[in-house]
């Protein structure tokens, strides 16, 4: 079962504001600072992938549009390694004095159950015998593929901001690290990566939904502000970090924004966490296949094509996934994209294709084959969400057998309610 991806549009964006707060924060910590920064961050991945028989990691992170908060989510993420199992409890609350949905999983070698706060039962998926095999329930960042690539870019772009950085060591060899950096103190090359790489993902994701308007920015985009810290146990390992990234912009009218990404991390209950499965004795609980996707989901799912033009958002076309037939594991289904006239060339060549998504158990991911309008064959994914919703995920690119991107066309939605009828 795959988490859900309703926050999944504004974690691209945030996603990128870390990538920024690190790469500051890097600058920040230059020479011993950053030497020891850097270690430290490496030896909590390290130990917490082979050192530690269980840990809590905690998350939070806020999104705001000037003073008009976007979302604001938290997860509470328990590890045990020994016993290859996982706890998470996730809430999310899109746009300011909306309703907050939460979300609880439990994963281990054999099952994965979850349960939604909008539905009175648990769902069940045992996992197929080929796939009951060694599986870490947290791997080191720093292992997996192109990080080492990474680290390499963020120490080309250190520059000299070594007196930035302030480093507290306490009597009992606890160390903390903070600074903050203006939009005159950031590195040109720097700003100019960022700016680029943070814009390009806030106008790829336009628009997600009526409470996630995220504005276009067009011009005069800069990093205006950094702040973050990072606190270091006596034991080495990193149990706190706080970023804050402001990019300023302006949309197409000319007002200004201010993107603030607020990023909180914690590390708790290093052996002491304790996962336990949830009792299902006296509880109401289903049983599904490996896609997560059962007979009750068979029906019409739509979303509207929006966008953003000249200040303003334009509904431009309709969205319509239709899931035709569920037989245990296997989910059949069709998808068509209809746009308005005079729109096609903003919005691409529309979909019109029908697939099969069978997921294979004794691989830890599964897609589904389309045509495209060129007749080339692409990858998708789908999944279920809350109540009455489905998310799809189009134009994947296979990375590995483990990891994977998704290149969605702009003004692209994921996100399906289903259609009822009155």
């Amino acid at each position: 079962m795959k988490v859900s991806k309703k926050a999944i549009p504004v974690v691209a964006f945030a996603l990128g504001a870390c990538v920024f707060v690190s790469t500051a924060l890097a600058d920040m910590a230059l020479g011993t600072g950053y030497d020891r920064l850097k270690d430290a961050t490496k030896h909590t991945a390290a130990q917490l992938e082979s050192g530690t028989n269980n840990f809590t990691l905690q998350t939070s992170y806020t999104l705001k549009d000037n003073d008009r908060i976007l979302l604001h989510s938290s997860t509470v993420n328990k590890i045990d390694m020994v016993k290859q199992a996982s706890e998470e409890t996730s809430s999310t609350q899109n746009g300011a004095g909306e309703p907050t949905t939460t979300r609880y999983s439990y994963t281990d070698r054999e099952r994965s159950i979850w349960k939604y706060d909008t539905e009175e039962k648990y769902y069940v998926m045992d996992y197929p015998e080929e796939y009951l095999q060694e599986q870490s329930s947290y791997k080191n960042p720093f292992n997996q593929r192109g990080a080492a690539e990474f680290e390499r870019i963020v120490d080309a772009l250190v520059g000299n901001l070594k007196d930035q950085v302030q480093v507290e060591e306490s009597t009992n060899g606890a160390v903390t690290y903070s600074g903050s950096l203006t939009e005159a103190q950031v590195p040109a090359v720097v700003n100019a990566v960022a700016s680029f790489g943070v814009m390009q993902l806030v106008n790829e994701q336009g628009y997600r939904g009526e409470n996630q308007r995220l504005p276009e920015l067009t011009s005069d985009v800069f990093v205006k502000k950094v702040t973050g810290t990072a606190v270091e146990s006596e034991t080495g390992l990193l149990e706190q970090a706080t970023g804050e990234v402001i990019l300023s912009g302006k949309d197409a009218s000319g007002a200004v924004h201010d993107m603030t990404m607020s990023v909180i991390v914690s590390l708790t209950d290093v052996g002491t966490t304790s996962v336990e499965a949830p009792d299902l004795r006296n509880a109401a609980f289903e049983k599904v296949g490996k896609s997560g996707i059962t007979e009750m989901y068979v029906g019409t799912y739509r979303n509207d094509i929006v966008m953003e033009k000249d200040g303003k958002f334009l509904k431009i076309g309709e969205r319509t996934l239709e899931i035709t037939g569920v037989d245990g594991d296997k989910v059949s289904g069709k998808y068509s994209e209809t746009v308005k006239p005079g729109f096609e060339s903003e919005y691409g060549e529309p979909y019109d294709f029908t697939f099969e998504y069978e997921p294979d158990g004794s691989k830890p991911m599964s897609f589904f084959t389309y045509a495209n309008a060129q007749g080339e064959q692409e990858y998708g994914q789908l999944s279920p969400g809350g109540a009455g919703k489905l998310y799809l995920n189009l134009q994947i690119e296979i990375i590995d057998d483990s990891s994977y991107r998704s290149n969605d066309k702009p003004h692209f939605n994921g996100e399906f309610n289903r259609v009822f009828e009155e």
